[in-house]
């Protein structure tokens, strides 16, 4: 790879003097593990949100796993997801020896299918998982509609949209429960880190004592829990992190309007589609979709000049560890195959320059002006 010492990577955490001297507080301090910063923390984000139970976690896998724990998923019971996620949103069912149940994407905003969830939902259904990919909301109305109608919960793995809006309300209150990740290239970070936020009470209380060893209180251990508790430390930076969420958000907006408008009207380059029920998008990636013929190289050529570029995610049905319980269902996941041969993420940082911001739409767009 070429200019290294220019090399201009996907996200770049916006971490610094503020962080470092909250954590170097709290060390000092003497408590280090989860306490009074944790409940600060969550007593912040609780605000931001505007929902009345949040629950820190260690990171966002195991926020979906608790989850998945305080509504008792057991073996055999099916559990529904879009095939385009990341790998944790299988995995946490695969976890609990649940049946995995693959659904289709939308090729347009890369979020679950409507039409394909409806087809693979079944009276064994006993949960329903959809994700906000690249930090971009589903519509959250129709789930929740449609939760009340089957009478099956439905949960959003919100892992990429902490900050986002539907329809001008804060990601995080719309279904009975959301989980965020707060890993190195999330909007707000902790390093690693994640939250649950509910609606329920009931389900809160379940899942703080799942968080904690299953205690309610100390020794006196009522369900199988684990250690997913969220560190002080780790909580000193979120605080930071979060009084510069609202910044950040603006910077990567106007970065992705500028990026809308350097691509527009390219033939070979389509931008991301936004819903009119997405009012803030959280821009945890800027993802194009390019001719699957020429992405490959499209990727080697940015490398080349310095730009990283992601795919993420591959779909869980083409991965090696899943593959074979899926060959069936390849013919019903057809969009989540496409999309994933079309889609590049680049880079998209609140920092990122003007200049670096022109340098990687000029380079994608002289790539397609000599191929």
């Amino acid at each position: 790879m070429k200019n290294k010492k220019n090399f201009i990577p996907v996200a770049n955490p916006t971490v610094g003097f503020e962080e470092a001297n909250a954590v170097f507080k709290q060390v000092k301090s003497g408590w280090i593990s989860m306490g009074k910063k944790v409940i600060e923390f969550e007593n912040k984000v609780k605000n931001f949100i505007g929902v009345q139970n949040i629950i820190a976690i260690n990171n966002g896998t195991s926020a979906l796993d608790a989850l998945l724990t305080a509504f008792d998923i057991k073996e055999n019971d099916e559990v529904v997801i879009p095939s385009l996620t990341y790998i944790s949103t299988a995995n946490v069912v695969a976890y609990k020896r649940a049946r995995l149940v693959l659904c289709d994407s939308n090729p347009k905003t890369f979020n679950i299918s409507r039409k394909s969830l409806l087809s693979k939902i079944s009276k064994k259904t006993k949960l329903i998982i959809v994700t906000d990919m690249k930090g971009m909301p589903v519509d959250y109305d129709f789930y929740k509609n449609l939760s009340k109608k089957i009478n099956v919960p439905i949960v959003a793995d919100s892992a990429e949209s902490f900050g986002a809006k539907y329809k001008n309300k804060i990601i995080g209150s719309q279904l009975i429960a959301h989980t965020f990740s707060f890993f190195a290239n999330k909007n707000l970070t902790t390093g690693e880190g994640g939250m649950i936020a509910t609606r329920s009470k009931v389900l809160a209380e379940k899942l703080r004592v799942i968080r904690n060893q299953g205690q309610n209180r100390r020794y006196n251990h009522i369900v199988l829990g684990n250690n997913y508790r969220m560190t002080d430390v780790s909580a000193s930076i979120g605080i930071i992190q979060l009084n510069k969420l609202s910044k950040c958000l603006k910077q990567k907006e106007k970065i992705a309007k500028r990026y809308d408008n350097l691509f527009l009207g390219h033939k070979k380059i389509k931008t991301p589609y936004i819903p009119e029920f997405v009012t803030q998008h959280s821009w945890y990636n800027y993802c194009i979709k390019v001719p699957a013929n020429k992405r490959n190289n499209l990727i080697k050529y940015l490398n080349s000049k310095g730009i990283e570029t992601r795919l993420s995610f591959p779909p869980v049905h083409i991965q090696p560890y899943y593959k074979k319980y899926f060959i069936k269902d390849k013919k019903n996941l057809v969009n989540s195959s496409r999309v994933y041969k079309e889609f590049l993420d680049i880079p998209i940082w609140p920092n990122l320059s003007l200049k670096k911001q022109n340098y990687v739409a000029s380079s994608i767009l002289t790539f397609f002006k000599n191929h």
